[in-house]
């Protein structure tokens, strides 16, 4: 489905129509924490995020070259899943005692 206004992703800041669809990619570290996934949380799960590169994304003309189809087989895809997990860490606890008072 297409977006009536598509995201430019950095062109709408650079104004430089080479960026249109770049966005910065995020860490993997803890990435199984930040569901959903894309720049628009348009996908659910690690899964559904591994099965969409690998078919070579969502063909449009911002697509880099660089985006292609994978041959993946599914254990391929299951260690690609299994590895942003073994990427997640326990978050700490918010020290509120540290935190500046309120003025």
């Amino acid at each position: 489905m297409e977006a009536e206004k598509p995201d430019l992703g950095r062109a709408a800041i650079s104004k430089d129509p080479k960026d249109t669809g770049a966005f910065k990619t995020p860490t993997v570290r803890n990435v199984s924490l930040t569901a959903p996934y894309m720049h628009d949380g348009s996908i659910a799960t690690l899964e559904e995020v591994v099965e969409w590169y690998a078919k070579g994304g969502h063909p449009n003309p911002a697509l880099s070259d660089k985006i292609r189809p994978l041959q993946l087989s599914a254990q391929d895809k299951a260690d690609l899943v299994a590895f942003m997990l073994a990427c997640t860490s326990p978050t700490s606890p918010v020290q509120t005692e540290r935190l500046p008072a309120d003025q």
